[in-house]
């Protein structure tokens, strides 16, 4: 029997596309379809890199907290986590607990409400 199939493609890139996928629909509001259809991967490859939909998120988030990645899309994603997540998943919960912590900016409430508003006052979809 010969070794698994060699990974196709870029996973930065891939990530990339989860996250504003995430970003777009929430958690919740986002299918499998979706990442599939933002990813151009299929069913099969997305499971068998990140294992499921929440592996998806918490790879997106780390990646973004960990390489201090562009704010404004961390943000969003942190704000995603703090409505949808962090209640009852620790591990996603940590995260955001953990770069809530190192922020240094006085602002951030103030920044993270500003976030919430324009994104809901965006149209659905936008």
């Amino acid at each position: 029997m010969g070794m698994g199939r060699k990974k196709k493609f870029n996973q930065q890139d891939v990530l990339t596309a989860i996250g504003e996928t995430f970003i777009t629909y929430g958690y919740e509001g986002t299918s499998l379809d979706d990442l599939v259809k933002a990813t151009g991967l299929l069913r099969g490859s997305l499971y068998s890199t990140f294992g499921s939909k929440r592996g998806m998120f918490v790879a997106v988030l780390r990646q973004n907290i960990e390489v201090k990645a562009n704010f404004n899309t961390t943000l969003n994603l942190i704000i995603i986590a703090l409505m949808e997540l962090t209640a009852h998943d620790l591990e996603i919960n940590q995260l955001v607990s953990n770069w809530l912590t190192a922020q240094t900016s006085a602002n951030l409430p103030t920044l993270i409400g500003e976030a919430v508003l324009t994104k809901g006052c965006v149209p659905y979809g936008k």
